[in-house]
């Protein structure tokens, strides 16, 4: 997984710190900010990488969504070419809200 995604890294230009923080990343925030989940994570820059390259490994700018389907719904609204700076407010908003009504994760 780790050569996979310094591959990726030097494909988009990404920095090769980047798996690393990635990794470091999913340590600190090891579930969906939004549903709970713990599987099939990916880690969302929230002011998007091609806009603000510098931005990349920041900590604050990164948050745990799952692939399937809080990343495309939180993190895209529901449109791949956007992006949503309130994604962590968002998220967080819906998951106290499934937690007010009992509703756990489906890990």
């Amino acid at each position: 997984m780790l050569n996979w995604l310094r591959r990726q890294a030097e494909e988009f230009g990404r920095s090769g710190s980047w798996a690393r923080v990635r990794r470091e990343h999913l340590e600190r925030e090891p579930q969906c900010i939004a549903c709970g989940r713990a599987r099939a994570l990916e880690v969302h820059h929230v002011q998007p990488y091609h806009e603000h390259p510098e931005l990349e490994l920041d900590p604050q700018n990164l948050v745990s969504l799952c692939g399937e389907p809080c990343h495309f719904v939180f993190g895209h609204l529901l449109n791949w070419k956007k992006s949503n700076p309130r994604v962590r407010e968002d998220a967080e908003r819906y998951r106290a809200r499934m937690t007010e009504y009992g509703v756990q994760p489906e890990d």
